[in-house]
């Protein structure tokens, strides 16, 4: 099960990699299980650069998507799954006991988000959010964060504050504290994201306005 582009680092897995990936589950019998709900908020190198779904990969692949992030659904709970056609009649009995189906309400407005009028509002957005990242990193790094991998998808910095000028800088909940209470910034401490060094990692979001983003890197 992976996740690109991922929550907290915001990055997404090279073509070759997920290829890599799907072809050694597949040669140990099991099945790639990729969420791709940030896929629609990747933006690479060029302005035009589009995430490789995993489904390329193979029919044998399952995928993972939702209309919360690039169609700005989030609380519709509208989502689906690419799998394969093997899988679906075991899958269905999952659903039916879970949900049953996805409000009217909700697959009308998933409608909607299909206009033309609706896609230019999308990309915009994905646009903006490339804008906030080239602002917040410099930014980061300007203050003594160490952002060792750019973002390319989602709305996150991962970043290392061992390089901090700040006593807590050995702590990464101890320091967000601090921060937030002296420089009235929130971020997410890396204890909430797994066990690969969470003390010295915190996560930002870029997803609120671009003039909140520089008010907030220009605080000490």
């Amino acid at each position: 099960i992976v996740a690109s582009p991922s929550n907290p680092t915001g990055t997404s897995m090279t073509p070759e990699q997920t290829r890599d990936v799907v072809a050694a589950v597949r040669a140990r019998g099991g099945f790639s299980i990729v969420d791709e709900i940030y896929q629609g908020l990747y933006y690479g190198e060029n302005e035009g650069d589009r995430a490789t779904s995993a489904l390329t990969f193979g029919d044998d692949v399952i995928t993972v998507n939702s209309f919360s992030k690039y169609f700005s659904m989030t609380g519709w709970r509208l989502g689906w799954l690419v799998l394969p056609e093997s899988l679906v009649p075991a899958v269905e009995k999952l659903a039916q006991n879970l949900f049953i189906c996805a409000p009217a309400i909700a697959q009308h407005a998933a409608l909607a988000a299909f206009h033309d009028d609706a896609i230019a509002i999308f990309e915009e957005r994905r646009r903006e959010f490339r804008r906030r990242r080239d602002f917040l990193v410099p930014a980061l790094r300007d203050l003594g964060f160490q952002v060792p991998v750019l973002p390319d998808g989602a709305f996150y910095v991962y970043a290392d504050i061992t390089q901090v000028n700040h006593a807590l800088a050995h702590d990464s909940s101890a320091f967000g504290m601090a921060v937030l209470r002296d420089a009235l910034v929130a971020l997410v401490p890396g204890d909430d994201f797994g066990f690969a060094a969470p003390k010295q990692h915190v996560r930002f979001s870029y997803a609120t306005k671009y003039e909140r983003i520089e008010q907030a890197g220009g605080r000490r």
